[in-house]
């Protein structure tokens, strides 16, 4: 559904926040791909008054051949593009600009398009419509990161890997990862994306003997399938057009290490017949030779999918499934550990402040009551994503308060999340200055709402007889507060 002026007009509804930025980040510079005229002027209008350096095209092709001859450390795309969508772009920024960091744009309750998106390599989302502050502490947020992955680091060797685990169901993954890392099977590892399934197989390979030899991951998605052969083997100098130097693929990187393959499941099938071959023989051949390169690599798979439906359907290898299924470990999704939703948020949340120099903070009551009844469906990196833009908004404050989180957080939103809880105020202060009043009584409108859902667990015929109300009404009210749940209630 595309956007008119009264979307790019809400995007500086709320009133504009100063926000200090080091001078590292002074000079980031953001390619905006929106092809909405009126918003991607908006757009380039909120980065300028931010100070960054910024352009605009209408297109990912115009994207696309824009950052063949020029670098931006930003990118933020809509999702909804004529030609190439922004989701299919994802795809090609690994080549064209694998320095930059992107966000993406995406229409109110489309987040499994969003959390597909992170999955293909963005760092952050954006619901339209949305207002300037949002933009801007999800800009900053992403230069943030860009100044930490170019800051020099003293005594840069093996990386240590930190794990916060409290609740039980984590905690039996991890025993099975420290009976298991001292040996070298294959391991399969199986979980919705953003679980932390890079994290478990880091705790793997640092447990092990090879814990002094190379780490080497792989996104087996992020890549498109006709450069994945050249990067998981490399190539010969003059094995194709453009190869004016031998390349080692991942494998030879990862010799006497460990080679991590990220959502495996979609690799195409004559792929995998090639990595069956290396997993049995331990040897491969580059592209454009025929002398095979001996190795000695422990492989740790993963994958989002159902692995065991796609080996049935056909387009997973049963004879490769097999072989990497060796150790099978299921990384359970964030709600179903919720034991551990606060002590990742702060352990999270304290590390980005003591990286980016702001001071710590904490979550106020009302923000952990949220992030508590928040069904968290991009997991893991959805929750690190929320603390980041969290501690950014709060700026100097001490506390982070339920404004400081994301909307789909504080509020409830797409399929398959939680209602939030929020208790509903009963008196309202009115200020000098006055207040909106049709603001404050949708607002009451929404909590009131959000609670009966809450405690019938989405249910809506349920929860409209908390409110004595027919649940024709109860459902207009939820659409004309935007509030998403299943339809099937």
């Amino acid at each position: 559904m595309r956007r008119t002026n009264t979307a790019a007009k809400t995007l500086f509804a709320g009133s504009l926040r100063l926000i200090y930025k080091p001078l590292d980040m002074m000079d980031a510079r953001i390619l905006f791909i929106e092809d909405e005229d009126r918003l991607r002027q908006l757009l380039l209008e909120a980065a300028a008054l931010d100070g960054y350096r910024a352009e605009g095209v209408a297109s990912a092709e115009a994207a696309l051949e824009l950052l063949k001859q020029e670098s931006f450390d930003v990118l933020v795309t809509d999702i909804a593009l004529p030609g190439m969508s922004g989701l299919d772009l994802l795809l090609h920024l690994k080549q064209v600009a694998p320095g930059a960091v992107t966000i993406v744009m995406t229409a109110y309750g489309t987040i499994d398009v969003a959390v597909e998106a992170m999955k293909r390599g963005a760092v952050d989302f954006i619901t339209k419509p949305f207002q300037l502050d949002t933009l801007s502490s999800a800009v900053r947020v992403a230069a943030e990161r860009l100044a930490l992955r170019r800051r020099p680091t003293i005594n840069a060797g093996r990386r240590e890997v930190e794990v916060i685990v409290e609740s039980p169901a984590m905690q039996r993954v991890f025993d099975h990862v420290q009976a298991i890392a001292p040996f070298n099977t294959t391991v399969l590892l199986t979980g919705e994306t953003g679980t932390g399934k890079e994290v478990v197989a880091r705790s793997i390979h640092q447990q092990s003997p090879r814990r002094e030899r190379p780490f080497v991951a792989l996104n087996c998605a992020a890549v498109p399938e006709q450069l994945l052969e050249d990067e998981l083997f490399g190539h010969v100098k003059g094995a194709f057009t453009g190869a004016h130097a031998a390349r080692e693929g991942r494998f030879e990187q990862a010799d006497g290490g460990t080679l991590f393959l990220d959502e495996i499941g979609d690799m195409s099938l004559p792929l995998q017949a090639k990595l069956l071959r290396v997993l049995q023989e331990r040897e491969f051949e580059r592209l454009g030779s025929s002398r095979p390169v001996r190795v000695d690599v422990r492989v740790i798979a993963a994958t989002s999918c159902n692995i065991e439906e796609r080996v049935a359907n056909g387009q997973f290898r049963a004879d490769l499934y097999y072989r990497l299924n060796v150790v099978h470990l299921k990384i359970p999704p964030l709600r179903e550990r919720q034991a551990d939703i606060m002590p990742l948020a702060e352990h999270l949340l304290a590390n980005f402040c003591r990286n980016v120099g702001l001071p710590a903070k904490k979550l106020d009551e009302a923000a952990r009551r949220a992030m508590l009844s928040y069904r968290w469906p991009g997991n893991v990196r959805q929750l690190q994503n929320a603390m980041e833009r969290a501690a950014v908004l709060s700026g100097a404050r001490a506390t982070i308060t339920l404004d400081d989180l994301p909307e789909e957080v504080r509020g409830g939103a797409a399929s398959g999340v939680s209602a939030v809880a929020a208790p509903v105020r009963t008196e309202t202060q009115i200020p000098d200055e006055g207040l909106n009043f049709e603001a404050v009584v949708s607002q009451v409108e929404r909590e009131l709402l959000l609670q009966s859902l809450a405690k019938t667990k989405g249910n809506k015929m349920q929860a409209a007889k908390l409110l004595n109300m027919k649940r024709t009404t109860f459902v207009e009210k939820l659409k004309r507060l935007q509030i998403n749940v299943d339809d099937n209630q």
